[in-house]
């Protein structure tokens, strides 16, 4: 479990550094995960995803938080969560 953390965080910091997917191309392939076809769709995943990943740096998050706005996509799971990934007690 410890190898999937840390390749999926590396694929991700450097997708959302970078645009480049040619690290989560081949972490998702290694872990048989499904790619949406879709570019946006894929991105504003992953930049969704970061928000709630609690090992992500901080500059991180707000890279992909403003890159997902820029999508045109709210960049949390739960719209009313503020804090992206920390529990608000609403569930």
């Amino acid at each position: 479990m410890d190898d999937f953390v840390k390749e999926r965080d590396v694929a991700f910091i450097h997708f959302v550094k970078t645009d480049d997917l040619s690290k989560v191309k081949a972490y998702c392939k290694r872990y048989g995960v499904k790619m949406p076809k879709n570019w946006k769709v894929m991105a504003a995943g992953v930049y969704k995803a970061v928000q709630y990943i609690t090992s992500m740096p901080k500059d991180v998050k707000e890279l992909a938080m403003m890159k997902c706005l820029q999508l045109g996509y709210n960049p949390l799971i739960r719209p009313n969560d503020m804090e992206g990934g920390q529990d608000n007690g609403a569930d």
